[in-house]
């Protein structure tokens, strides 16, 4: 279960704003980040809901909904790889749009290509067909027509 503070500090590792000595992501460098991520983890979760794999469908006609952010301490309501793999990604790109257009392009395109996986789907394992028609297709006496 990812928390808030959890994809801060990953997004805090990508855009190269942790304490060299420590590896902490909450220091003076951070703090205008810090003050602004719960408003874009926010509208970013919402976002990438449908693709979570903890989505739930309601009622016909009513769009599901995931519970707002509040602290950092908090569980996000999505799966652990959109939490740690496509969202600090999106946060990074948010944060860096003002300062490093350069950057935040570079990672708006990757969360695009992230979140156009997730778009695609899970992959699926394969598994073995059975044949219930038999050699010649379960079509007899016609099987024999059917060769080239």
């Amino acid at each position: 279960m990812t928390t808030a503070e959890r994809v801060f500090e990953l997004t805090m590792g990508l855009i190269d704003e942790v304490d060299p000595a420590t590896g902490r992501a909450d220091t003076a460098d951070s703090a205008e980040y810090r003050a602004r991520a719960l408003l874009l983890i926010n509208i970013l979760r919402g976002e990438l809901y449908p693709y979570s794999d903890t989505y739930e469908a309601e009622e016909s006609g009513v769009r599901p909904t995931v519970r707002a952010v509040v602290d950092f301490g908090q569980v996000l309501e999505l799966d652990d790889f959109i939490c740690e793999s496509v969202l600090p990604y999106g946060l990074a790109q948010h944060l860096l749009l003002d300062e490093n257009p350069s950057a935040a392009g570079f990672f708006g395109r990757r969360y695009s290509e992230l979140k156009a996986r997730l778009e695609r789907g899970l992959p699926a394992r394969s598994e073995d067909i059975a044949d219930v028609y038999g050699e010649r297709g379960g079509i007899e006496p016609y099987s024999d027509s059917c060769r080239w």
